[in-house]
């Protein structure tokens, strides 16, 4: 649902990841071929993985929502504002989990996790800006 409209924002600022020479690579739990018609739908210029075991989700223990949590008014706040600028949400494929958290993680050129975003809601995401300065971080940390 809302990962949609997050992958949609790394997509449309994918020149900024990009221009610091950095590989996004996005994870899903729907099956190879749902995952490559989700990449063809939103015309992703970055790889979407299919995780359908969740491996990935459980290695980054990444939690699960409630349907208590898709009444929080942020949650539902993040919704509106989302339609208001013309995204439409989606109940997805047929095998989605719609309570599987979902989270953001900056991986340094080791293949260490240099910093964690685990969602804690329905519409908890960084902002793009968050993530790329994040990037920029572990890139000053490198040096």
């Amino acid at each position: 649902m809302l990962c949609r409209a997050h992958l949609g924002d790394i997509r449309d600022q994918y020149r900024l990841f990009k221009d610091i020479n950095v590989t996004v690579v996005a994870i899903t739990f729907s099956s190879p071929a749902e995952a490559s018609k989700l990449a063809q739908e939103l015309v992703l210029p970055f790889p979407l993985v299919s995780d359908s075991q969740k491996k990935a989700y459980k290695v980054f223990e990444l939690g699960s929502a409630q349907w208590k949590d898709f009444l929080l008014p942020k949650v539902l706040w993040k919704f509106m504002g989302r339609i208001l600028t013309g995204w439409l949400p989606s109940l997805g494929y047929s095998k989605d989990d719609l309570f599987q958290l979902g989270g953001d993680f900056v991986v340094d050129a080791k293949g260490e996790v240099v910093y964690a975003f685990k969602s804690s809601s329905p519409a908890d995401r960084p902002t793009i800006q968050f993530l790329l300065d994040q990037l920029q971080k572990a890139r000053a940390s490198e040096n």
